[in-house]
């Protein structure tokens, strides 16, 4: 609990920041890296500022935290501002009386006043249900194989390491793979330069290579190691045909086996077609999927948003011409969509529950809003989760379940 001596306040001073990375060390361990990130967020990011670093301070001294990391994400192609929660930490003497409470409904506060369309955070199971999170976008998806299992594959490519001068071709062959997500993040040329200029991403030390064919570059990815565990962990990798994949399998391996390491990692997604050509090799293995969790503000402002998305699924259904007022039921609220031979002309809140025909639980529904899971299925497993047959088809055709991936770009 907040007193007039234990308050939030947000890092102003170069004593705040050393306290600051100090707590990070104390919480996530003196080998964690965490403090290294931070230190890269306040001297390198782009757009953010100590304002983005929130503090509970007992007297002098900082005892709690959390910061906002700015992002800008896409659904369907429409842009969206998001705000990634991060770095939650509370020493533990302090912990157990409500500071990262009053801590996150500051952040909250914040991520409203700014027009964030969406908070998430990649955070410890459970907690976060407590403020409205879901668990909705795939998350630390992992395939691995045993290095010496990889195959032994002929390199047709030229590989290099990554330069600056590559980042803006780099630009172009990620917005391509991006391009097969519904949801993906985007990453400006600024983001790029801070990562080649810290050679970190996240908080591991990364490498980078440029796939070449007759001078021209044709691919790239990164590499990162975990050596206390003999790992090689590909990290990124642009979109490949199968000589592309087999060549960089054939320089992984060799690199692999230079370093003395025993198991590549790949953290690219489960439809990406590097894994693909991985999982095709029979002796790659993949584990359990983590997820982001996600909130969303405010759901009315996100259907208006989402406005042209919504009219072009109907357009391509046999509701191309439908007219009406749909009323998602959040049982608290409602959000009502009116619609016109098939275009949406008003999305409001209305302070009522009255229309049963379609009632959702409002974190549930952020799975079905973001493609992680189909109406059919969330019925299935959330008693609060329930659409009348009447218009359950039209539900399918404006929310259809399809892949995601974040990639990581801080």
């Amino acid at each position: 609990m907040l007193t007039k001596d234990i308050t939030i306040q947000h890092l102003e001073t170069e004593n705040d920041v050393e306290q600051h990375l100090e707590l990070m060390r104390s919480v996530f361990g003196q080998n964690s890296r965490v403090d290294l990130q931070v230190r890269k967020w306040i001297e390198h990011h782009p757009t953010m500022t100590l304002k983005d670093f929130f503090v509970v301070k007992h007297r002098d001294k900082i005892v709690a935290c959390l910061n906002l990391i700015p992002f800008r994400w896409s659904i369907g192609g429409i842009p969206l501002k998001v705000a990634e929660l991060a770095c939650v930490a509370t020493l533990p003497e302090y912990r157990h009386h409500g500071l990262q409470r009053e801590l996150t409904c500051e952040y909250h506060k914040r991520v409203s006043e700014e027009g964030y369309d969406l908070s998430v955070i990649e955070g410890i199971p459970y907690y976060y249900r407590q403020f409205g999170y879901e668990y909705a976008l795939p998350l630390q998806e992992q395939t691995r194989i045993d290095i010496n299992k990889m195959p032994d594959y002929k390199n047709v490519y030229a590989i290099r390491p990554f330069t600056g001068k590559d980042i803006s071709r780099a630009g172009q062959l990620l917005a391509q793979v991006q391009g097969k997500f519904y949801v993906h993040s985007v990453r400006d040329e600024e983001i790029w330069e801070m990562q080649e200029e810290t050679g970190m991403v996240a908080d591991y030390e990364f490498e980078g290579f440029a796939v070449e064919e007759d001078e021209e570059m044709k691919g790239y990815f990164r590499t990162s190691e975990n050596p206390e565990s003999n790992e090689l962990v590909l990290r990124e990798i642009t979109d490949v045909d199968q000589s592309m994949a087999q060549s960089i399998i054939s320089f992984l391996k060799q690199a692999g086996k230079e370093r003395g390491l025993v198991t590549l990692v790949a953290t690219t997604g489960y439809t990406d077609s590097f894994t693909e050509h991985l999982m095709a090799t029979g002796e790659a293995r993949q584990g359990r999927l983590y997820a982001w969790q996600l909130r969303v503000t405010d759901y009315a402002s996100m259907f208006l948003k989402m406005k042209v998305l919504f009219e072009k699924r109907l357009a391509m259904s046999t509701f191309r011409h439908l007219t009406g007022k749909l009323n998602f039921n959040f049982y608290r609220y409602t959000v009502q969509v009116s619609l016109e031979d098939g275009t949406v002309t008003d999305v409001r809140r209305l302070e009522t529950n009255e229309d049963r025909t379609m009632r959702f639980n409002p974190a549930v529904f952020t799975q079905l809003l973001f493609g992680y899971r189909d109406r059919a299925e969330l019925e299935n497993v959330y008693q609060d989760f329930l659409v009348r047959p009447s218009h359950r088809h039209l539900i399918d055709v404006l929310f259809p379940k399809l892949p995601s991936y974040i990639h990581t770009d801080y």
